[in-house]
Formats: C-alpha cells, structure tokens, sequence
C-alpha cells in the first residue's frame, strides 16, 4: 500500500532524508550516547580526527530501526483534549494523548475511543514541529477502542503532513516493535517492546469504566504512562501494526488493539459510507481447547476444529448475553462453544465482526456445542449504533442520557432506560457515586431521554420531586430519593451530535410555569412529651430543618448540599435563623422543612460576616393553622453554673432534650484553613457540662425561663474535625431586629481577626507594669488579653493596625472579653489604644461596612471569578487586583489551560483588571475559539500568565448579580 506524504511513498521518503542529510550519528546501530553526557574525564575524538565519510556508505549503514521511527515522526501527534461534559463511563477531563496521521489528504487522525469519547470532545492536534491545528470527532467505534479525528490539512503550513500506514496482518509473536508517542507528558517518546501474544483476551478495567469486547488483544512487555494512549506501535518496516490502548504499570506490561477493524472502518470512511457495526447482544471470550474441554467439547468436534485452522489454539465462548437481546431470544447461554454461523467455522472475532457487520437487519444461523450438544439458533442481528446515545440532558449539573450499549455490558443489563451518569446538585439526596437508572419522575415512568424530559419540565419550581431509581452496580435495591428542583439554579439543556460539525449542538429547554398553589397547608408539628424540658418544652415548636442547594462554587466552597437544624425567630414574617454551615453562601436556593412534612422555598437575607449564623425568610401565608412557636431570645448574662436545656433532633427524626448546664464561656480560636474559606472569628462560644451534646450537630439551648439562652452549632476548624458549641443567642438580635423593622442589617466591622495572647506574652512584648496592674484588677477568671492575629486587607484598617498588635482599649474601655469588639457594628470610628513595638500608641481607625458578601459573579472558559472574599481577605497580605478565580470546571477550557483557583487576575490581553466590572467587560470582548492572555498572580505570590483559549459553545460567559427584587436575590444572563 503505498501512503503518500503528498504525493510520496515512505521508503522514498526515508531515503530522501538520509541522502539530504547525511549525519555521522547515523554510523553506529549503538551510537545512541549524547556526547555532553560524557563524563569530563572521558578522551572524545573529534570531528577532525574522524575519516571521512561517504553519503552512500552513511545510507548502507543507517539503522533500519531508525530510518522506521524516524520516518514516522512527522506523522505522529499530541492531543490535547477535553470531555466537556460528562458521559457514559466518562466523567468530564482535559487530558493529553497521543494520535497518528492515516491519511493526510482529507485530514484523518487515529487515536482511542477513550480519547475521542462518546460524548462532546474538543481537543487539538500539536504536530511535530509544535504547529497547533484543532481536531473534531469523526467517528467513535461502539465498542472498540479507537475513534478518528478530523483535521484541516490546509491549516498545517510548515510541515509535509505523513501518513503513517496500517498493517494488521504485519502483528505477530515475536515481532520488535517501537510505540512512539506522547508519554508521561513527554512530547515524542519511544519505547521498545516485543510482542508476545496476539490472542491475548481484552483487559478488564473495572465495572463503570470503558471495557473493550468481542476482540482480541495484543500484548508486549513495554511500561508506559499516561498520555501514550493512541500512539502507533511502529514495526521495522514503518507500519503500524497496534494500536496502544493500555496496560498495567506495576507489570511493565501492555496492550494494544489489534488494527484489523479499524483498517476496515477508515477504508469506508474514505469511501464516505457509513461504518456499519451489527451485534447480537453477546460478548464472547476466547478460551483453550482445555477449557473447552470441561465445558463439555466432543473430542471429534474439537479435531475437527483444529484440522479447520491449524493455527489456532482455542474457541470462542460466550461469556454473557444481555437479557432481552436477541442472542437470549434465541436461546444462546452463557458457557455456549460457538461453532459455526451460516455454515462458516468461526474462531477468530474478526470473522464473528465480519458476519455481523454485514447481516445487520438479518437471521443468521448459529451453531454451538452446549455440554457436547449441537445447537442450532436463528439470530436477528441488530444496528449496534442504535444503541449509542448521541443525546444527553443536563439539569443544571446532573448529566442524563439514555442507557448505552458499553454500559449494559459493564452492568450485565439490556440496553435501555435513563442513566444518571453525573448526580450535580442531586448529589444532596443522592449519596452513592455510582450510575443510576431513572425509572420515575414524580411518578411516571420514564424508559428514555424524551419522556425524562417531558415529565422533569413539568416540576414546578422550588419543588421537592420523588425519582424512582436503582444502582446499576445493585439491581436489587431500590431507591426513591426526593431531589431539590429550582428553575433559576437548574437549567435544562438537551444537548444533540451533529456528525458534520463534530460539536453536540444544544437547546435550552423552557421550564413550563405553575402558579404556586395559594391554598395555605394546615401545619401540625410535633411536640416535645419530655418532663425534663419543663419550660424549654415550647422551643421544640420552633424546629426546623434549613437545606441549602449550590450551583456555584464561589468563595472555594466546594460543597453541593448542605443541611442544618434551624428555628423560627419571628413566625408572622417567617424568619428562621442557622449556622452558616447549612447556609454558606448567599447564591444558593434554600428550603424551610416543618416536621419533616412541608417543605417551603425560602429567601437568604443575611450572613453574618463573623458570627457563625444566617437569617433566611419563607413565606408565611403558605401555612395555614399551625402551632408553630417562636424562640425568644434572652438577654440575661450567661455564667458559669446557668442551667440549660437543649432541645433537638435526634435519632429516628424524634425530638429529644438534654438537661445540662454551663461549664465555661471563651471565645472561639479556630485555624486558618489552608484553602481560604469563610469561618466563624471573634465569637464567644459556651461549653455545657454534658458530655452528650457533642453526639448533635445542631440545637436550642434554652436557659430556666425557656427563653433561647444558645444556638448550638457547628464550628468548622479548619482542620479536618469540626467543633460544636454553644453561640449565644443574643448575636442574632441586631439582624433580627433590624428585618423586623423592614430594614437590611447594617454591620461595621474593623476587618481583624483577634487571638488572645496571655499576661506574660504581652509583659515581654512591652506592656507597662501599670496596665498590667489594670488588666489584673479588671480581669476576674481570666489571664489572658487580645492581640490582632490579622488585619484583611483592602479593610480601611488595614495600614492602620498590624498583625500582632495588643489592643489595650476601645473608646477608652479595656478589652477584656471578645464581646467588647461589639462596638464595632455600629461606629463609623474607633479610638483604639493598642501596643506595637513596646510602644503604646492612640489610634483613630475607621471601620468598613459590610457589603453582604458576594455581589457579582462571572463565569468565563468555565473558571468562576468574583471579588476577594472575606477569607482570602483575612489570609492574604496583599490584593493584587480586585478579581479573584474560586473554581474551575472539570473538563473547562480553564482547567485544560492551566488556570487554577486562588490567583489573582491583573490583566486580560494587557488590560488591567482592577475590579469585576472591568474584568467583565474586558472577557466579554474575547472572540471565541482564539487565544486570550491571562496574567495572574498566585495565592502564593508568584506572577504567570496563562494563554486559554475560548469554546464559547460549551462555555458560554455569564454573569451573576445580586438582586434584592428577585424571588431567589440573584439574576442571571448569558451570552
């Protein structure tokens, strides 16, 4: 077969290289050694002191080996790719591979189905000569692991493009071969091998994951890494006879695909014909005649076979048939001896693969030997294709699609219903990782991707919705989970392939709208029958649970659900107080569940900058009679010895009271998380005597009175344990206070984080003998003071007071507990005396005022950008620009090109970037599928920049902005 470099055949070429450019490199088979590498001691001839050399001895001479590989070299690829979306057995990935030319005329390039992938692709090509051209999908083999990529070959400007040619019949025991390619990340790798089996069944990869069936596989003892995937294995002759598909890295041993099929497909591919594929839904094995043996094989039979092809060493064997397929229609099994299809002794899968390719739509005739009996079957053979989904829906991160021919067989199941192959923000009420099958949505069954459609577009919004669902790993067991559906935070988009573009074109499909049902439920929740609460009994009247559901992963929160003990504060208004841990962020969709029995859409209205609670709002007329009682919040002091009560949820969804009381009141010292994250600073914190609070996350504490005395929650460490305490209720009451009055709450704050530092740390660090005295007269059971831990930047305090810096007072009062930072909520101005370098000194410092948090977030290349937040304020010593990058999608431009989250972004194609507006304004202007420079600076200080490149198809830019008018306090907009 003679494979042009355009227009020149490989031999030719190879020649034409050595006689243009004779090299004395090329004299020596083993002369492979860099002469810098030799060490200085070493005696190295010269060039002068070599005879000369001739141009045809240097030809004669030239290792076979080399002039093969070196050949090739032109005509092998990086890709750099990414699988946007997630699908089948792959999640959404950028990764790198490898590829080869197999015909430069139209532009065809040869890789693994496992890098083109079954779903949405965008990958490009970087030839040898580092020229960069971009590579859509052609076609993806169903089963096999090998897929083709087309490219322009017109865009490739100063390189001569090679073909590199395909001989399946060249693959035999024995053989050296040479696997070029992209390996562990290296540009152009070879490594040798020898193979040492061509009979070799397909690997097993694990249940969920890409498994190849019904061919045979080559093995070599060669160790590769990852991105050799797709490279050519090369024999002497220049051809390729594999394709490197995998392999095991501990045994240095590999596999690759035989090329017989795949020779096949591209032939009609170049014909521009459709590469039929046939299947009867039956995996077949390849096993010995010994095997055969036991599972009953006639020895006449067995002869017989062996007379038909001399050179084969074994049969095929079923090793599953998929139920309701027709191989099981038919009456196949599992352990039956494929003899014969129409007449034709089968042993070989390319045999098997031609038959059914070639009958699709057809009966064929099958012969097996089951337990020493002939059995003969009729078999429909049906349109493998048909079994590949080239359609997929999202719900704003949860990827469905119908259930894939790869997947029956990893799970043994027929090929059809509606795979969950990504749970997104079903994750809350789906725990497992593992795929699902969705049988039911709100209670009508859905057997494909239409009738999921149709019944999920029907949910009204901010609607809690029953699936019905099973594991594909656990047919067994069932589940019926209840997801959280919210219109703003989960779009649907059905997402179709278009085999002419190579991109999977998409349509946003519309929400149908329902008018939310004004008939108010009648609500009765459940009361506490405990003695022991006395009068704490009406706090449990209060209960609720808060579920918060996130679509955006700002401030580095990484989380997709979270869910907290909550209570009412003010019934009449429907304001219900949590820890920040249930409710994070304010972009979130939030639920108020009463008695585990109506779920209700709530509102964010605030999040408390330091102290660890939020404030969110439902809509009270949704309720009709209820006996829903309200906390009251005390303001007495809290002491040592106080008696307390909590109430909570405990096991079995019961309410449950702890008698208990106060053992000590501190204040809250968590660590800084390495990440930087929201977290509870400057805060007392109560511990109770009783051991047996620690078992719950979340409480009302109440005191004798059965007034609220402590919120109990949990505090995140910043470590891997959390820490639960008692956060005293009479924080909440300026936000409270305020809502009730119609008003948004207003917080001032220093912008510091306070630590306490004891008597004897401040004496040594300058403290006078007389404030010293003061500090002692003052201080009752404690011996300790405060110092600033750290000062945020971009704080109007920031300049002002520094890390480490004592704080004497505040408007001339002592600081002697964690609650005098108070005064900072409602002043414009503080007078501060504080002690820095053994030096007291007065300081007028202003304090900022608290802008609620995150106001607008931008989506661009797939990475979120917003404004520094809180903690990256507090964790940082100096802003860089006024935009920060907190997350990155998996699969994104922005991950495949290197941007991380932490960094600070300064400049977008030489603009600056010094707040949000700018930036946006600055990526909106970016035209898609081009290369925008990105000048970041690290969390860490160190300055990069970063070419991405757009997909605005996949990646559209966005924007997010708070809006107090909106039912939800956020609107949206996209390109």
């Amino acid at each position: 077969m003679t494979i042009s470099n355009r227009g020149m055949p490989i031999d030719a070429r190879i020649e034409q290289d050595v006689h243009g450019n004779p090299s004395l490199k090329r004299m020596r088979e083993d002369d492979e050694i860099d002469r810098n590498s030799y060490r200085a001691d070493m005696h190295i001839d010269t060039p002068e002191a070599m005879p000369a050399v001739q141009p045809d001895f240097v030809v004669q001479k030239v290792p076979k080996w080399q002039q093969a590989t070196e050949a090739s070299f032109n005509g092998i690829v990086s890709i750099r790719f990414s699988q946007p979306i997630a699908f089948d057995t792959e999640q959404a990935s950028c990764a790198n591979a490898t590829g080869f030319i197999v015909d430069a005329q139209r532009g065809i390039i040869l890789t693994n189905r496992h890098v083109v992938g079954a779903g949405p692709f965008v990958g490009e090509a970087i030839m040898h000569d580092h020229e960069v051209i971009e590579v859509r999908a052609l076609y993806r083999d169903p089963i096999h692991d090998f897929g083709f990529l087309k490219f322009d070959p017109s865009h490739v400007k100063y390189m001569k493009l090679v073909e590199i040619p395909l001989a399946p019949e060249n693959a035999q025991v024995g053989i050296d071969v040479r696997i070029i390619g992209n390996d562990a990340g290296e540009k152009l790798s070879i490594l040798t091998g020898s193979i040492s089996r061509i009979d070799r069944n397909v690997p097993d990869y694990g249940s969920l994951s890409y498994n190849d069936l019904n061919t045979f596989y080559l093995q070599s003892a060669a160790s590769l890494s990852g991105g050799s995937s797709g490279s050519p294995v090369i024999d002497i002759y220049g051809a390729a006879v594999g394709l490197q598909a995998g392999g095991r890295t501990k045994e240095a041993t590999n596999y690759f695909l035989p090329l017989d099929r795949v020779k096949r497909a591209l032939e009609l591919i170049q014909k521009g014909e459709p590469v039929l594929r046939g299947t009867i839904h039956t995996r077949f094995k390849y096993a010995s005649y010994d095997i055969a043996q036991k599972l009953g094989l006639p020895e006449e039979i067995e002869a017989a076979v062996r007379r038909g092809n001399p050179a084969g060493v074994g049969m095929l064997i079923i090793a599953s048939v998929l139920p309701e397929g027709p191989g099981e229609q038919a009456g196949l099994e599992e352990g039956d001896i494929l003899l014969q299809i129409n007449g034709k002794l089968v042993t070989h899968f390319v045999t098997l693969e031609e038959i059914l390719d070639s009958h699709i739509g057809s009966t064929i005739d099958v012969v097996v030997n089951r337990g020493g009996k002939d059995i003969k079957s009729q078999v429909l053979v049906e349109d493998m294709h048909k079994f590949t989904p080239t359609r997929l829906v999202t719900v704003g991160s949860c990827v469905l699609h119908d259930f894939s021919y790869q997947l029956a067989y990893s799970c043994k199941l027929p090929p059809r219903g509606v795979f969950m192959t990504s749970r997104g923000q079903f994750e809350a009420s789906i725990d497992e990782e593992s795929g699902y099958i969705v049988e039911k949505v709100d209670g009508k069954p859905v057997s494909n991707i239409d009738e999921f459609v149709k019944a999920i577009q029907k949910i009204g919004d901010m609607a809690l919705v029953p699936l019905d669902i099973h594991c594909v790993i656990d047919t067994h067991t069932k589940m019926d989970p209840i997801v959280f559906i919210s219109h703003q935070w989960q779009p649907i988009n059905v997402y179709t392939m278009n085999s002419t573009t190579g991109l999977w074109d998409h349509t946003r499909i519309k929400w149908e709208t329902h008018p939310l049902d004004a008939n108010p439920v009648n609500l009765q929740l459940q009361e506490l029958e405990d003695t022991r609460a006395h009068n704490c009994k009406d706090l449990a009247l209060s209960i609720v649970i808060v579920r918060g559901l996130y679509t955006l992963s700002l401030e580095c929160v990484s989380s997709t659900k979270c869910a907290s003990v909550g209570f009412v504060v003010d019934a009449e208004r429907g304001l219900v107080v949590v820890s920040r841990w249930a409710i994070e962020l304010s972009a979130c969709a939030a639920m108020v569940v009463f008695g585990n029995s109506l779920s209700i859409p709530a509102k964010v209205r605030f999040l408390h900058p330091t102290h660890n609670f939020a404030i969110v709002q439902y809509d009270p007329k949704r309720i009709g009679k209820n006996n829903i009682k309200q906390i009251t919040v005390s303001k007495k002091p809290i002491k040592v010895g106080d008696p307390a009560c909590m109430v909570t949820i405990g096991d079995a969804r019961k309410l449950t009271c702890i008698n208990t009381a106060v053992s000590d009141t501190h204040e809250f010292n968590g660590k800084a998380p390495f990440i930087p994250t929201w977290r509870c600073i400057n805060t007392e914190v109560i511990s109770y005597e009783s051991a047996l609070l620690s078992r719950y996350l979340a409480g009302i504490i109440g005191d004798e009175d059965g007034q609220a005395q402590s919120i109990w929650v949990n505090f995140p460490t910043g470590t891997k344990k959390s820490f639960s305490g008692g956060l005293p209720a009479r924080y909440i009451l300026p936000a409270l206070e305020a809502l009730q009055q119609g008003e948004e709450p207003r917080v001032r704050s220093l912008g510091i984080e306070v630590s306490a530092a004891s008597l004897l740390s401040a004496r040594t660090r300058g403290l006078s003998e007389s404030r010293l005295e003061e500090f002692q007269a003052a201080l009752k059971n404690q011996t300790h003071i405060f110092y600033i831990a750290r000062v945020e930047i971009l704080s109007k305090a920031h300049g002002v007071l520094k890390d480490l810096d004592i704080i004497i007072s505040i408007n001339g009062k002592l600081m002697l507990h964690i609650d005098d930072l108070e005064v900072q909520n409602s002043h414009d101005f503080l007078e501060m005396v504080i002690l820095r370098d053994k030096q007291e000194m007065t300081l007028r410092v202003e304090t900022t005022e608290y802008d609620g948090g995150d106001n607008k977030v931008i989506k661009w290349c797939g990475a979120t950008f917003q404004a520094p937040y809180m903690g990256l304020r507090l964790q940082s010593s100096v802003a860089h620009s006024g935009v920060v990058c907190v997350a990155c999608d998996l699969g994104s431009p922005a991950e495949q090109y290197g941007m991380h989250s932490l960094c600070w972004i300064t400049h977008v194609n030489g603009i600056k970037t010094p707040d949000i507006d700018t930036f946006e304004k600055v990526v909106r202007s970016c035209p898609d599928n081009k290369y925008t420079r990105v000048r970041y600076v690290s969390f860490f200080n160190e300055p990069d920049v970063l070419a991405i490149k757009t997909f605005y198809h996949y990646w559209p830019t966005s924007t997010l902005i708070k809006d107090p008018s909106s039912a939800s306090g956020w609107r949206s907009s996209e390109d």
